[in-house]
């Protein structure tokens, strides 16, 4: 069904949601989350859960109406479509997924993928799509974790419509006007270029760190002063440097505003980002590398609220602006998208992957991070030649065990 005056609008899009919108216009945003699953559940089983799931968190039950001058959020009682794919790779259907854009004038902005063992005797996979309008990748990881609980029998409580990001931090400042905080160390300046999108599949590429290395490295980076986020960065920089031979790394890291303001968790828009810049990376330990990325991420985190603002406020005419906008504040040798430490209670999930995503930014590299189970996992995906690139990253992380 499409978008029509006849469906009520929800809300119009906020300043930085209409600019990822402008942006995806010409060039699809879309990334996935992948949930293992002990299991086998069938399509009718997620198709009902899925409903459920639309009910709990309205942006999953919008198009978009772009006819006005400002584009809204209508609401639509389309299901979530659930595409079927017997036995193979799960990265192989996350991949798929990149080379379809969703339809923003259609509806939902969500869609699933299930990936079924063709014996139907082992677990399953589902893959849960979106596209960047409606939610970032921490949003994304709440509407996992909520499937698998209405999976599981739960049945939760609707919530009402997240208000726009903007909103929400301008409400925040009428109670607290915050100091102003210098950003970490400034990224050289290169300028990145739109690669056209052609429907070409990405590859993707994983690694993982069992339970008791993923704690070793949790444990050991608060010794010496870091963060995990901190080490991964350290890592990656050493990998790509190794790999390019480039002298320093740009690692672009978004910065989630829920856990730096103590937001609620919900399906929606709610971050910024910054840019990483190490330095002579072949050269240094680890450690001190970390070190260094870790200061820069806190700095980052403390002016997080002024940088949503401020990128907010640049109020793009057109998609070309929008374009311009989006790659200044992108523009990097490498993205990590840590999603931090899944939920417990997700017991019905094995494992989770992602997010798995492109940005038809040319030569980009996207690392999705997540914890879940204890164990640290990583997903590379990209149209560029990676070498073994997230195999590399673990191995640094693992030889810190000794």
């Amino acid at each position: 069904m499409r978008q029509s005056p006849a469906h009520p609008v929800v809300r119009p899009l906020g300043a930085f949601e209409h600019i990822i919108d402008l942006y995806i216009s010409r060039n699809p945003v879309q990334f996935s989350l992948v949930g293992e699953l002990a299991s086998p559940i069938s399509a009718q089983q997620l198709e009902r859960a899925l409903a459920q799931l639309q009910k709990t968190h309205p942006l999953l039950a919008v198009g978009i109406d772009r006819a006005g001058d400002r584009p809204n959020f209508r609401e639509s009682t389309e299901p979530i479509p659930v595409r079927q794919v017997r036995g193979g790779d799960w990265r192989e259907a996350a991949a798929e997924e990149q080379t379809c854009p969703v339809d923003a004038d259609g509806s939902p902005l969500t869609r699933a993928t299930l990936v079924s063992d063709t014996s139907g005797d082992s677990g399953t996979v589902v893959l849960l799509t979106f596209s960047h309008q409606i939610t970032d990748g921490r949003g994304a990881l709440r509407a996992v974790h909520d499937l698998l609980a209405i999976l599981a029998g739960q049945t939760l409580p609707a919530r009402p419509v997240p208000i726009d990001q903007e909103s929400l931090l301008e409400r925040l400042l009428q109670a607290e006007r915050p100091a102003g905080h210098a950003p970490g160390a400034a990224a050289a300046q290169t300028v990145a270029m739109i690669r056209p999108f052609d429907a070409a599949a990405p590859s993707i590429e994983v690694a993982e760190l069992d339970p008791a290395t993923t704690e070793h490295l949790r444990s050991t980076a608060r010794a010496n002063g870091a963060t995990v986020q901190g080490a991964l960065c350290a890592a990656a920089a050493q990998s790509l440097s190794a790999l390019t031979g480039a002298e320093s790394i740009r690692i672009n890291v978004p910065i989630d505003l829920r856990s730096a303001l103590g937001l609620e968790d919900d399906v929606v828009n709610r971050f910024t980002a910054t840019t990483v810049m190490l330095r002579a990376p072949r050269h240094s330990t680890l450690w001190p590398l970390a070190k260094d990325a870790t200061v820069q991420l806190r700095a980052a985190r403390e002016a997080a609220r002024n940088a949503a603002l401020m990128l907010a406020s640049l109020n793009p005419a057109d998609a070309s602006d929008a374009e311009a906008a989006m790659l200044a504040a992108t523009t990097a040798d490498l993205e990590i998208t840590n999603l931090g430490t899944s939920e417990p209670g997700t017991s019905s999930a094995v494992a989770i992957w992602g997010p798995t995503m492109t940005t038809q930014v040319r030569g980009e590299r996207i690392l999705g991070v997540v914890t879940h189970a204890g164990s640290l996992r990583m997903a590379l995906t990209t149209h560029s030649d990676t070498r073994g690139l997230p195999a590399d990253i673990a191995s640094r992380l693992i030889r810190l065990r000794g």
